[in-house]
């Protein structure tokens, strides 16, 4: 292939037309700082390809361009251009055509969640004072572009399908759970979202971190979202979400991990003489313990740390 020259493969699909995707194949000529979307703008203009995809302002901010480069999800406008490269879609969402996803699902996952700032007391004043210590955990969460390039990328998401009629979901992904953690943390807010998010298989995420690993601006998902959510999602109404207290609570009172009481804890009597089996089985193999007994050395270092913590 000629050195001024970038190859790329650019998948096409179809739903309403196609019975299965394929990937066509272009050349184009390289230029200095490149991007994936000079690629896909060539191949419209210049190619005369019918592809659809997404954009809208260029610069990372509208997030509306997302797409898989080589098997990682990036936005188009702001993803180096390489040679041989794979044009995909985003994961996790289907597809409406070529490299354009559905988003709707986590759209309307966010709406559910009431992302908006609830307030019932009147204003002090205005414009209001706030210090940096005052929104420093929603601080981060600000950059977010709403582009869901983090939940399209995430193992524990599913659908997320719509909620039943109790309003349980499956797990709604991390760039909804960063956009509900923008006001839910907000020290002004009033709204008790605990129900809500008990919901909203909150525990489904394996804090992996692939989220951060691919968030377009840096945020810091996992530690100034999702588990601050998780926290107030542990405190729900219906006690779904309860585990992290549950785990605590089991190391606390054991200086260890009983797993044993911690499964029954977690899943109940029933589910769990349904599971025997597999206890059987994971004892067997030495990945459980039905008894031990913890030093009083660790039990007295277990409980400073949480006194340290405030518990």
């Amino acid at each position: 292939m000629d050195t001024a020259h970038l190859a790329a493969r650019i998948f096409r699909f179809d739903p309403a037309v196609d019975t299965a995707p394929r990937y066509d194949a272009i050349e184009v000529p390289h230029a200095p700082y490149m991007r994936v979307l000079d690629v896909l703008d060539y191949a419209v203009d210049e190619c005369g390809l019918s592809i659809g995809y997404r954009y809208f302002c260029g610069v990372k901010r509208c997030g509306m361009c997302g797409v898989n480069v080589n098997g990682k999800p990036v936005l188009a406008c702001w993803e180096e251009a390489t040679p041989g490269m794979v044009i995909e879609p985003l994961g996790n969402m289907p597809v409406i055509r070529d490299l354009i996803v559905d988003r709707s699902a986590f759209e309307s996952a966010t709406v559910d969640l009431e992302p908006r700032l609830i307030r019932k007391a009147p204003y002090e004043s205005f414009p209001e004072a706030y210090t940096h210590r005052d929104v420093a955990a929603t601080f981060p969460l600000m950059n977010c572009i709403e582009c869901y390039v983090c939940s399209s990328t995430c193992p524990a998401v599913t659908g997320p399908e719509p909620a039943d009629d109790d309003g349980h979901r499956d797990f709604v992904g991390p760039g909804t759970l960063v956009q509900i953690a923008k006001v839910a943390l907000h020290p002004k807010d009033e709204l008790d979202r605990s129900g809500m998010l008990e919901k909203a298989s909150i525990d489904s995420c394996m804090s992996c971190y692939r989220c951060e690993q691919v968030c377009p601006v840096g945020i810091p998902i996992v530690s100034h979202a999702i588990m601050p959510l998780r926290g107030l999602a542990a405190r729900g109404p219906q006690g779904l979400a309860r585990f992290p207290l549950d785990f605590a609570q089991n190391v606390r009172a054991h200086a260890d991990v009983h797993s044993a009481s911690l499964f029954v804890k977690a899943k109940g009597l029933l589910r769990s003489l349904r599971s025997l089996p597999m206890v059987l089985r994971m004892f067997v193999r030495g990945k459980t313990r039905l008894f031990f007994s913890a030093s009083e050395r660790a039990k007295r270092g277990v409980e400073a740390l949480f006194k340290a913590a405030g518990s």
